[in-house]
């Protein structure tokens, strides 16, 4: 028998005390969620003023996403010092040096201007900033060329314009000179990041330029890159051994950018402050393994590593939460990839690779040529070229957490799909080799950073870029590696070297110039009648 209900007691109103409890408990929810969320974004170093999550210019690192008991990134200054006192040093160096915190840098004002065209350009905040080649723009615009930029200049209603030393389109571009960048990045009198040099290079100064790409000019909102921290530890070297000697670090490193356009950095901006050393540090921008693979590629993947839900995008708890999950239900393995069958000619060995041979992969041809332009521009105004081993996060079998690591999973299994990480480590192995026989061939220095440098995910942001203690090993490895070569130069009396040629202004620099798109484009009308 079904229960009946009885209808004879009336039903009590829903007061007004009560609509404000409800109400209160409401408030007081969002009220704690709120102070929840700011208490999380203060502590992982998100901005406050942004709905969406960004990363607040005060902190210059967020904080790793998620609560969890095992390892996180490594970024501090010293979090690497475990492999540093296992790795071998110099003998005069003293280990303890880098333990010692640099001098602290405060976080930089951006200049206004740069500032005001970066909120302009959303969405192109340092392309509008750049200081561009005008050659390589009026053959991107004009002539179709380039098309990786053309659609960015269609973007842009004004650009920076240099014109180069002999009107080849490299490089491609160059930072503004004496400008801080909203990113953080600080340039000097010539562009280059880090402190002002003098145009002619002081008596008694020993002057080292570091060449190369993003890794080799840094993040720009961390305070020092590693030619810088190489400065550093070489001037507290000269100290330590009472050598009235000073070293110039120069960073003309710019992310980004090819052999083809580090060759015209070197020629054009670092020749002619005469350093003594120039240092080449490159080996991603121009790597793709695709070579010796007689069967068609399948189609790019879509899989990427762990992207946050749109609501992990706008809240840090929600993105914790999401974070936990993840960790139960994502191994971190390298996933599943298509059979390829590499076809590697008998004739071409891997261990002793021949420089001359018509099939070099992986771009080497073109890459060994700009090394050469290099290595004679540098020889002829009495330097010496260096040539190093580029760091690559990636071997088979390596396991990447899948939160820590995201940006390191998606960079390896998204962006070189379908290699396997074996495959691009036989690629990279064969580079490394055929930097090593162009150093041998022609009695150069090479510092071996692959063979010292840890296989640690801690210290990668993803397969090539570092985090801060990543940075600060790589620095450790090379300033060990250059202070034997400093050593010999000093112990023959080659160095220090007087300048050879004084100069009044530097050859490749000249006023700041901004034009508009439409008087490139009354450029190609000119040239096309």
């Amino acid at each position: 028998m079904l229960p009946t209900l009885d209808m004879s007691s009336p039903r009590k109103p829903f007061t007004r005390w009560g609509l404000l409890r409800v109400m209160l408990l409401v408030a007081c929810t969002v009220m704690a969620l709120a102070a929840a969320e700011i208490a999380a974004r203060i502590t992982d170093g998100y901005r406050l003023t942004s709905l969406r999550l960004e990363v607040s210019h005060d902190r210059l690192w967020p904080a790793d996403p998620e609560p969890r008991s095992g390892p996180q990134k490594w970024r501090g200054d010293a979090d690497a010092w475990p492999y540093v006192r296992q790795l071998p040093v110099t003998p005069g160096v003293d280990r303890e040096w880098f333990a010692s915190r640099p001098p602290d840098r405060g976080v930089p004002r951006p200049d206004a201007d740069l500032e005001a065209r970066a909120k302009r350009y959303k969405g192109d905040e340092l392309y509008a900033n750049y200081e561009w080649n005008w050659e390589y723009v009026v053959n991107t615009v004009c002539r179709g060329e380039h098309r990786e930029n053309k659609e960015l200049f269609n973007r842009l209603d004004d650009i920076y314009v240099f014109d180069p030393t002999d009107g080849s389109e490299s490089p491609t571009y160059r930072f503004l000179r004496n400008v801080t960048y909203p990113t953080g990045l600080r340039t000097n009198t010539f562009g280059w990041r880090g402190p002002d040099i003098p145009l002619n290079k002081p008596p008694r100064t020993i002057r080292i330029a570091f060449v190369g790409a993003s890794t080799t000019v840094g993040p720009h909102g961390e305070p020092y890159s590693y030619p810088e921290l190489v400065g550093l530890w070489l001037n507290r070297w000269m100290e330590a051994h009472h050598l009235d000697i000073s070293i110039d670090a120069i960073n003309a490193g710019r992310e980004g950018v090819n052999s083809r356009s580090i060759q015209a950095v070197v020629r054009q901006e670092a020749v002619p402050v005469e350093p003594d050393l120039v240092v080449y540090y490159e080996g991603s921008n121009q790597f793709w393994p695709a070579d010796f693979i007689s069967t068609t590629l399948p189609p790019r993947s879509r899989l990427s590593g762990p992207q946050p839900s749109v609501l992990a995008s706008y809240s840090v708890i929600a993105r914790r939460v999401e974070s936990v999950v993840r960790h139960a239900v994502e191994p971190g393995f390298e996933p599943p990839k298509p059979p390829l069958v590499v076809n590697w000619p008998p004739d071409l060995d891997e261990r002793d690779p021949d420089l001359a041979h018509p099939h070099l992969p992986i771009e080497l041809p073109h890459i060994l040529g700009d090394l050469e332009i290099m290595r004679r521009a540098v020889d002829e105004e009495g330097g010496r070229f260096v040539m190093t081993s580029f760091v690559w996060l990636v071997y088979p079998g390596l396991v990447l957490d899948p939160v820590r690591d995201a940006f390191a999973y998606d960079y390896l299994n998204t962006m070189f799909w379908p290699f396997t990480y074996a495959q691009m480590r036989r690629f990279l192995d064969f580079q490394t080799q055929a930097f090593r026989k162009y150093a041998a061939v022609h009695g150069l220095d090479f510092i071996d950073l692959v063979a010292a440098y840890p296989r640690d995910p801690r210290l990668f942001d993803d397969g090539i870029h570092m985090t801060r203690a990543g940075i600060h090993l790589q620095a450790w490895i090379a300033f060990n590696g250059i202070v034997p070569i400093i050593e010999r130069q000093l112990a023959s009396h080659a160095w220090p070297r007087p300048v050879r040629h004084a100069l009044s202004r530097h050859p490749a620099f000249g006023e700041r110039r901004l034009v508009s798109m439409t008087e490139v484009r009354a450029t190609c009308n000119a040239a096309a009648r």
